[in-house]
């Protein structure tokens, strides 16, 4: 006989509903609450460490464009602050697994230290006659240049450009007679990423000057390209990316280059030219065919290795 009490068991189960329905409510709220920037305090997520680092380079950047327009801060303290960033950087990108934290935390002052740099004089070195504000665009030019490699547009291959800038500017350093400020342009110091993505960079440039007219056969429409790559070059071979060394010459339809490098001997003649006789496979000019095999043959020639250039 079924029992003459039923409402019990039916509040029981309009409760239970009711609780599941409220726990459900809950865990929405708590979702929404997660996925709300403004809740999520970022600040506290990071380890002490990561947090006086952040302080550290947004202080710096703020010394570095004297926020405030103090008069005390000069040039040789703005300098200081700008070494205090590039430590850092070239510290961090030396080996890239993932986004370094100074990229990260640099990120939001990108666009400010853009118009920092803007406000530097004018587009050319020989504008500036203080040795030292020289050095600073210089210098936050680099800086800017390896920003630019996650931060900037890639139509307009900012990093190529700033870094472009920079150099002209260490070189009106160098004929100002400041050596050891000129020696501070040092592509490798930034890392085989910043190299690998400048590289890319010359690749596209050099393709549009092209196609905008300028005539392949000459050097001096690109000289500002083709003296990158003369360090880009040897650095690449030196660290065993020869394979990107050669795809750049290949670019910029300067493969002769390659006989030119002092950094080509017996520990890595072998690599180089089974790439070339590799990459000759997929030549579709007969030209560029023959150029590509001719490299190889000569590099076997100077390494006396006349066997594998009769091949």
């Amino acid at each position: 006989m079924a029992p003459k009490d039923t409402d019990k068991p039916v509040e029981l189960m309009a409760e239970t509903e009711q609780n599941k329905g409220d726990s459900k409510d809950k865990k929405k709220s708590k979702k929404s609450n997660d996925a709300d920037p403004a809740i999520v305090d970022t600040e506290n997520a990071m380890s002490e460490e990561d947090r006086e680092l952040k302080e550290r380079l947004e202080t710096c950047v703020s010394t570095l464009i004297n926020e405030g327009n103090e008069a005390s801060v000069t040039v040789p303290i703005r300098l200081k602050a700008l070494d205090v960033i590039v430590t850092e950087l070239r510290s961090a990108t030396s080996s890239m697994t993932s986004v370094p934290k100074p990229l990260k935390f640099l990120r939001p002052k990108f666009e400010v230290l853009k118009e920092h740099y803007g406000s530097i004089g004018g587009d050319e070195g020989t504008d500036l006659g203080d040795k030292e504000l020289l050095f600073l665009r210089a210098r936050l030019g680099d800086v800017l240049a390896v920003l630019a490699m996650t931060l900037g547009k890639h139509d307009e291959r900012e990093s190529l450009k700033f870094k472009l800038k920079g150099t002209r500017d260490y070189e009106t350093l160098a004929k100002l007679g400041d050596n050891a400020a000129a020696a501070d342009n040092n592509l490798g110091s930034w890392g085989h990423e910043f190299v690998r993505s400048l590289a890319g960079e010359i690749g596209q440039e050099y393709n549009a000057r092209v196609i905008a007219g300028a005539d392949p056969e000459e050097d001096e429409p690109f000289q500002d390209l083709l003296g990158m790559v003369d360090v880009i070059v040897p650095f690449n071979v030196s660290h065993n990316a020869e394979a990107e060394a050669i795809d750049l010459l290949i670019e910029v339809q300067r493969l002769k280059k390659i006989l030119e490098l002092d950094s080509i001997d017996q520990n890595n003649y072998r690599r180089v030219c089974l790439y070339l006789i590799k990459t000759a496979d997929f030549m579709s000019d007969p030209d560029d065919y023959e150029e590509v095999l001719e490299s190889a043959y000569e590099i076997f020639r100077k390494q006396k290795q006349y066997y594998d250039a009769l091949r």
